[in-house]
């Protein structure tokens, strides 16, 4: 492949190598939905807090809300839709960086949230 924008055999010669607004582009996308995605676990532990998980680190407050039974499995659930979504797009897009982060964040944040012990799930 050349560094040439002409297309060799109709493919496309800059669909790896990206100019460099394209990466600055991909640099501030993968900074801006890593920071979502930290906050969104923040939220997620935050009202989780509140009588689902019994992590010692979060404290013990003891069973509050009967009906959260399921909130552990709708935050994963949620988070690997999220995370399909966004890598999705950042594929469509061809924002590798921010595929890859959105792959490792949430995957991460999935199996954190669903290795906390709940009181429905100890």
């Amino acid at each position: 492949m050349t560094d040439r924008a002409t297309p060799v055999d109709g493919f496309p010669q800059r669909v790896l190598r990206r100019s460099r607004a394209r990466r600055q582009a991909d640099a501030i996308a993968c900074g801006l939905l890593v920071g979502v995605d930290v906050l969104l676990v923040a939220l997620i532990l935050v009202l989780g807090s509140d009588g689902v998980f019994t992590a010692d680190w979060m404290g013990d407050s003891g069973m509050m809300d009967a009906t959260a039974g399921s909130y552990q499995y709708d935050c994963v659930v949620f988070l690997c839709r999220v995370e399909a979504v966004t890598v999705a797009l950042a594929i469509a897009c061809r924002l590798w960086t921010t595929a890859v982060a959105q792959l490792v964040v949430l995957t991460s944040a999935a199996v954190f949230v669903a290795s906390l012990s709940t009181y429905w799930n100890p």
